[in-house]
């Protein structure tokens, strides 16, 4: 189930882990960018020695999520659940991998770039938000392929009690995350500065409470909802 997933994370660190020892190699002695404003302008800097520790942050990071990914299964008590939708659970581990390693190669050559990094960086957070706009396509894609678990998707008290609830709440999830995705992708190019920020974050934070409440409300017609005859309020 997990193969494909460790083949693409030990490629991606290791790439990383080549970007690092190749940027710490060009990096300038002081006054290096190492964070940036939401309207892509550099507002800190560093010395070599903290440059280089966030050179590796971001590999290190990467490493500890592909551990992550590769415990999960094995400790989900809904295995047999979790194996079935392995195409999804697979989808989002790798499209995380490569967005690590791409914010990572773009934080690395603005870094060795400094003297042109204020450019740069504008067009580099574009970049992130399109390659999050993919990354929530393809969770659009698969969400509805996915089955009852307790790792992947929208996990709700709700979701969790009705195989009914989880498949209709992640139909609309699918729907409303593929639908954020392309927003993403096409605004990261026509909306500029700190309101691309608030965009993306509204309409991600918006798509999750959408799918909460809807499960929820989903749930109160269910014909499989679990309710205990004896609970009083």
């Amino acid at each position: 189930m997990i193969r494909a997933g460790l083949i693409v994370s030990a490629i991606a660190v290791v790439l990383m882990a080549g970007i690092a020892i190749w940027a710490g190699q060009l990096l300038p002695a002081e006054n290096i960018p190492v964070h940036w404003n939401a309207n892509g302008v550099a507002d800190r800097f560093a010395d070599r020695q903290e440059a280089m520790l966030m050179l590796w942050l971001l590999p290190g990071s990467a490493l500890f999520g592909a551990l992550v990914f590769c415990l999960l299964p094995q400790i989900e008590p809904m295995r047999d659940n979790l194996y079935k939708s392995r195409k999804a659970y697979n989808a989002v581990w790798i499209s995380t991998m490569i967005l690590f390693l791409c914010i990572h190669a773009g934080i690395a050559y603005m870094m060795v770039s400094a003297s042109s990094a204020e450019s740069l960086s504008n067009e580099f957070v574009r970049l992130v938000i399109a390659g999050t706009g993919i990354l929530f396509i393809v969770l659009g894609n698969y969400l509805p392929k996915t089955r009852q678990n307790w790792f992947l998707g929208i996990r709700t008290p709700w979701t969790l009690s009705s195989e009914y609830t989880w498949e209709k709440t992640h139909r609309l999830a699918g729907r409303l995350f593929f639908a954020v995705g392309f927003v993403c992708l096409v605004s990261a190019f026509l909306v500029d500065g700190i309101g691309l920020g608030f965009l993306v974050t509204g309409c991600s934070v918006g798509t999750a409470l959408i799918s909460v409440i809807y499960s929820f409300f989903v749930y109160r017609g269910a014909p499989d909802k679990r309710v205990s005859p004896d609970y009083i309020v």
